[in-house]
């Protein structure tokens, strides 16, 4: 597979060979069983009322698929890569696929775009480092008749086709609101986010805030942890050194929840409620310690590997010539501590996210375990 310091082009051959609206929180639970049968076909997607006209988007023939990636620093965004390949394969008019990283830098992706643009695809899906700079480049791709799909991370404005992915916001403020409800009446936080500046994080800790509203819980730091456990657990160790007293941890992802709940154990103190996502090695975290740590708890909302696949599928659903939903939001699998050993996996490494469209045998693979 031809790969260099940028870019990862993917004709459809080489494709194959790669083994071929506020919710309440209890409404995010999904009747689903984990890693088995079809899990996005069972999933809860609420689709927005306007429609995009597939008609103006309609191509015969051969088409040209970009994916702008943010960055890959994290297995989440393995997974959510490996997913899209995979579909991909599977559409034989997918002439080529393009995938470009942007390596965390805001500057780099925007390029990236732009550099897509050039090279004429048909369509465009993007992750975005940050949600305002990235807006302009779609703005001026979809001007020019190319399809935007951004998912996973909201984008500023209305300026691209359609977009997927969970609501951060509504995330933010339901993860908040379980926090307050562990932590009590009164208490003291930290917060850890992803990457400076991504819309996810800010909009998730926008929620956040407003749930905590009107408490007596004090909000002692908020730090960006890069969604990577390594750092998160130096950021925590600095936090620990700073506050003798934390009486919980929010976190918008587990890989931050879990490198944080081990920085911790490190110093000998107690483990309490945080907040997170579907990530593997903090519910193998929870499910070790849970028993000797009575104030240890568990407040979590999957983000889906497979919305790549959604962006993919609504991409080729216009170059068909169907309507699509301008908007699609995916509804979180909700997990407890009273409910966690449904989806906690033993067997697999660490750092699989378990809301995912890909059996254990391809998680295997993928992370080598």
């Amino acid at each position: 597979m031809e790969k260099d310091r940028i870019t990862n082009h993917y004709s459809r051959r080489q494709a194959i060979k790669m083994s071929a609206a506020a919710i309440g929180f209890g409404a995010f639970a999904r009747a689903l069983p984990v890693l088995a049968g079809d899990v996005i076909g069972n999933a809860k997607i609420i689709s927005s009322g306007e429609m995009v006209p597939g008609s103006k988007y309609k191509k015969d023939g051969p088409v040209r698929i970009g994916f702008s990636n943010g960055f890959s620093g994290n297995t989440w965004r393995t997974e959510c890569l490996y997913s899209v390949k995979m579909e991909a394969s599977r559409h034989p008019e997918i002439a080529d696929f393009i995938v470009v990283d942007g390596q965390g830098d805001i500057a780099k992706q925007v390029n990236d775009i732009e550099n897509l643009v050039s090279q004429n695809v048909d369509a465009i899906l993007c992750i975005p480092n940050s949600g305002s700079a990235v807006a302009p480049a779609l703005r001026d791709a979809t001007r020019q008749g190319i399809i935007t799909i951004p998912f996973n991370l909201p984008v500023d404005g209305e300026a691209w086709t359609a977009y997927n992915g969970t609501d951060p916001q509504n995330k933010g403020f339901q993860l908040g609101k379980w926090l307050r409800g562990a932590i009590g009446k009164a208490g003291k936080i930290v917060a850890l986010g992803g990457l400076p500046g991504n819309s996810y994080t800010a909009a998730a800790w926008a929620g956040a805030q407003k749930a905590m509203e009107g408490s007596q819980i004090e909000i002692l730091a908020f730090r960006d942890a890069y969604w990577e456990e390594d750092r998160a657990k130096v950021v925590m160790a600095d936090l620990i050194a700073a506050y003798p007293q934390v009486d919980g941890v929010w976190c918008d992802g587990s890989q931050d929840a879990a490198g944080a709940m081990k920085a911790l154990l490190d110093a000998k103190r107690p483990l309490v409620p945080v907040t997170g996502d579907d990530y593997n090695g903090l519910l193998k975290l929870y499910d070790q310690h849970a028993a000797a740590e009575p104030k240890f708890q568990i407040g979590l909302l999957s983000e889906p590997t497979w919305e790549s696949v959604i962006a993919l599928r609504t991409a080729l659903k216009l170059l068909k010539g169907e309507d699509v939903p301008k908007r699609q939001v995916i509804q979180p699998q909700l997990i407890t501590s009273q409910n966690y050993k449904n989806y906690v996996r033993p067997e697999l490494p660490d750092g699989v996210f378990i809301d995912t469209d890909l059996t254990s045998e391809e998680l295997k693979k993928l992370f080598k375990s």
